[in-house]
């Protein structure tokens, strides 16, 4: 009898500590849903009190919430939500943070996620964002939203961040966001006025803080919107550089475009320069107009006539390649950031705008001047690269390129059958001839590798020769042949004709 009793009061020490965990949610449910005056005194005293209790009473009233299934979307249980997210938005003078509420004064310094593990009524910060934009009652959600608006407390301005990254950054194009006529790929406008979590984090006077790290560079269209160029320098400038061109590509308000604009003149570092003078010589106008303005110049002083003649700074171009040996100079540089065949193009499209002529003269002369060299450096490597890449266009029957070809006399390196398309293509038919007579060759290397080609250039360079078009004809179908088409009694299982897996 003694061992039952031993073994039922064991038992209940144990039910009691189990029910110590969820008597505050218990106490607040029946002071909150049941509306004991009993209970709510027990609870006012608790979180008065401060401490254990206290802490009793804040993971009681999450355990609710969760119970509530709060913010989970269809399955939210607002009348359960309600009367606990009051309770945690009355005053508490104690709260070091603004508002001094219950909710401030227990929060966490982070909107970072609980750990893993077993469920103890930890806060989810985040979702009283989510709360402030979406929850159903309006009066709840704006309260909410009014101390989003003004809060200081670390984990509710964290909160904010983690919400406003994924705004920021560039996504696909947010139908209604921009004004009409205009689209933009950021998140945070309608009809190109500031949407409800906008209006939150452009009100907050406490963001945008300085980034914990560099490379948080979604958080710098925040510092741009609130006009803080102030915090620029602490971002990672290449990756910033890098964001403001991209920022400029698509709608912002005009204010945070001039501010983007402003801070690609004022980078702090290097590596904000070079990406600058990369876009530029990529082509990028808003790229050549800072480097123009703020004077940037490529770190290596063997990339500066190219990036010279490409951002049209011809007076320095002169003097930086008096001898016109602009792609010379950069077969010699060892690792490029920017690929041969880009800078090809690049050159190339420039040529036939408006360029002084003795610019013109000086890259056209560079462009015929990449033949391979007698020793194996990198310079020659460069070349090689750099007359694949205008054979490559000129098989296009790009002006420049065919030109340079024929000029130079260059050719495909050891291979047979891309030699008859480029002289075909190129024009020079007296050597084409000589190596392909009957032209039967060339229409034999057009049939194995055609997806190299397109038919539209041969035909339009036949057309002007007056000459066959060496295309070769298609190859019939094979499902256009009856005798291969199966028929329903053909199958090797038909259960009409007894057949079996």
């Amino acid at each position: 009898m003694a061992i039952g009793v031993q073994a039922m009061h064991h038992g209940t020490m144990k039910f009691r500590r189990w029910r110590a965990q969820e008597r505050g949610q218990d106490v607040l449910a029946a002071a909150l849903y049941e509306g004991k005056s009993r209970a709510r005194e027990r609870i006012d005293r608790w979180w008065a009190a401060g401490g254990a209790h206290r802490d009793e009473v804040w993971r009681g009233a999450w355990f609710l919430l969760t119970e509530a299934h709060f913010r989970f979307g269809n399955h939210e249980r607002p009348e359960r939500v309600v009367p606990v997210l009051e309770f945690l938005l009355e005053a508490d003078p104690t709260s070091p943070y603004r508002p001094q509420v219950r909710l401030t004064a227990c929060l966490p310094q982070t909107a970072a996620d609980a750990p893993n593990g077993v469920y103890m009524g930890d806060p989810e910060v985040p979702r009283l964002v989510e709360a402030a934009l979406r929850f159903p009652d309006p009066g709840l959600r704006q309260r909410l939203a009014d101390l989003l608006s003004v809060t200081d407390q670390p984990g509710l301005l964290d909160a904010l961040e983690t919400a406003f990254r994924p705004r920021a950054r560039l996504g696909p194009t947010y139908i209604g966001a921009a004004p009409p006529g205009h689209e933009t790929r950021c998140d945070l406008w309608l009809e190109g006025e500031p949407n409800s979590f906008l209006k939150i984090v452009c009100t907050n006077p406490n963001l945008p803080r300085p980034p914990a790290q560099p490379d948080d560079i979604d958080l710098s269209l925040l510092a741009l919107l609130k006009d803080r160029l102030d915090l620029l320098p602490a971002f990672e400038q290449g990756a910033l550089a890098v964001r403001l061109l991209e920022y400029l590509r698509t709608w912002l308000p005009e204010q945070v475009h001039d501010r983007c604009r402003r801070a690609l003149r004022n980078l702090s570092a290097r590596e904000g320069v070079t990406a600058v003078c990369d876009q530029a010589m990529l082509g990028d106008a808003e790229a050549i107009a800072a480097a123009r303005d703020a004077g940037y110049r490529p770190a290596s002083p063997a990339w500066a006539p190219v990036f010279l003649l490409l951002t049209g700074q011809f007076s320095a171009y002169r003097e930086a390649d008096p001898n016109g040996r602009v792609l010379q100079l950069m077969c010699s540089i060892d690792g490029l950031r920017i690929g041969k065949d880009v800078i090809i193009d690049r050159i190339l499209a420039i040529v036939d705008t408006d360029l002084p002529d003795d610019v013109a003269a000086a890259v056209r002369r560079s462009l015929r001047d990449l033949g391979p060299l007698s020793d194996s450096s990198v310079e020659d490597v460069g070349r090689r690269g750099m007359r694949r890449a205008i054979l490559a266009r000129a098989i296009k029957l790009e002006q420049e390129a065919v030109a340079a070809v024929v000029d130079a006399g260059y050719l495909p390196d050891d291979d047979d059958q891309e030699l008859l398309p480029l002289l075909f293509l190129t024009e020079q038919f007296e050597r084409y001839d000589r190596e392909d007579p009957n032209g039967t060759r060339l229409r034999a290397v057009l049939a194995e590798k055609r997806y190299r080609y397109e038919h539209e250039h041969f035909r339009t360079v036949a057309e002007r020769a007056g000459r066959p078009d060496p295309w070769p004809p298609k190859q019939p179908s094979l499902s256009g042949d009856r005798r291969s088409t199966r028929h329903a009694t053909t199958w090797p299982s038909s259960f009409g004709a007894g057949g079996h897996f």
